[in-house]
């Protein structure tokens, strides 16, 4: 049993967010729960998009204004980290290179054009995404909860996955973390996923469900076709890696709850 609980929920904060945290020290014993603090984040920055859906519905705030909003809070909270990975793993992903030269790639600081591409889409289709369910105020409540369900995912896979020859500070992380993490990633990621349809339900009833439910899907499948990617191109996964599978189940979350909204009645 740990002696100080809440270091390992510090440990976490300091590293993925850019919240000031008390110093502590990164021992084994304060870091062994601090991956499975991870969706904290995420729920923080449900809070704050929660907070800025809230002023652009009671403003009439603009679509485009209230969609750069929507895409920037989060990153802004975690200070880039995710999207750091994101990019690093987008170009070792779409390099097409062998799996010792892709993991060298990932490790290159230097920004190579499939990072560029890559980024720049995902910002345009989540800025998209975003301004559609602006005008689906009943699928609002589940967009502000991605966050969370896409940093939950992550933590199944960051406890659950082996990690690639040239990680570091995600084995760090992962070779640190309690034995009940693994179920713990489970667990958490089996109820935020199932807090999407919820909220639509609550918010918009049986329409808003399915177009929930269609989004948890499209994560869910996404989730198993990183498995296999990352097994199969990379031997296991990377903190770059996991960066990318925030962001991108994020993403696939955001893109199918949108998609679903085409399909309720205004």
């Amino acid at each position: 049993m740990d002696k100080h609980p809440g270091h390992s929920l510090i440990i976490a904060l300091s590293m993925y967010s850019i919240l000031p945290m008390p110093r502590v020290d990164w021992r084994e014993d304060n870091m062994r729960w601090s991956l499975a603090c991870l969706p904290v984040v995420g729920g923080l920055a449900g809070l704050l998009l929660g907070g800025w859906c809230w002023l652009a519905v009671s403003r009439s705030m603009a679509p485009l204004l209230f969609a750069a909003g929507a895409v920037l809070l989060p990153l802004l909270l975690s200070g880039g980290f995710h999207m750091d990975g994101f990019l690093d793993a987008a170009d070792g992903i779409f390099s097409r290179r062998d799996r010792e030269t892709s993991l060298q790639i990932m490790k290159d600081p230097h920004c190579g054009p499939f990072a560029v591409l890559c980024g720049g889409a995902l910002l345009l289709v989540n800025a998209g995404s975003w301004s559609q369910l602006l005008s689906c105020f009943a699928l609002l409540p589940a967009a502000c909860l991605t966050p969370l369900a896409a940093r939950s995912l992550t933590v199944m896979a960051g406890s659950r996955l082996p990690y690639a020859s040239t990680s570091t500070l995600g084995a760090l992380f992962a070779d640190r973390a309690a034995k009940g993490v693994k179920k713990a990633g489970v667990a958490e990621a089996a109820l935020s996923l199932l807090l999407l349809p919820a909220a639509g339900l609550l918010a918009g009833g049986f329409p808003a469900l399915c177009a929930a439910a269609m989004a948890v899907a499209a994560a869910l499948l996404w989730y198993v076709y990183f498995r296999r990617l990352t097994l199969r191109r990379f031997g296991g996964v990377t903190g770059d890696l996991l960066g990318f599978l925030v962001q991108t189940e994020e993403l696939f979350l955001l893109l199918g709850l949108a998609l679903g909204s085409l399909f309720i009645p205004q």
